[in-house]
């Protein structure tokens, strides 16, 4: 019917856990991999510094890339919760209104 949501808690709920999940691995992947992608000049001469530097500021963007992401998805998770907890909320008031005015309280 048009107008009508059908939400199962348990599937949003298993979303939300599939969120934090993903960000828990990217976390760890990250983490994992953060050595391998800065480096360290492999001379002192001007074009190894200069392309170690130029490695190293792109190594930072992704690790700040793949901070937010982590963030992100957290924050998605937390929403999706919260939202459901605001939904399943109203749905509550809904239904003791209906009751009332239907009579069939309890």
């Amino acid at each position: 019917m048009v107008g009508h949501v059908s939400i199962q808690p348990e599937v949003v709920l298993a979303a939300a856990a599939e969120l934090d999940l993903v960000a828990e691995r990217l976390a760890a992947a990250s983490a994992l991999s953060g050595a391998a992608t800065h480096v360290i000049p492999s001379g002192a001469e001007e074009v190894s510094l200069l392309a170690a530097e130029h490695f190293n500021r792109a190594a930072l963007t992704h690790d700040n890339a793949v901070a937010q992401g982590i963030l992100e998805l957290h924050h998605a998770a937390a929403t999706l919760r919260q939202q459901l907890a605001t939904h399943i909320g109203e749905d509550v008031v809904r239904s003791i209104g209906i009751s009332a005015v239907t009579g069939t309280i309890g």
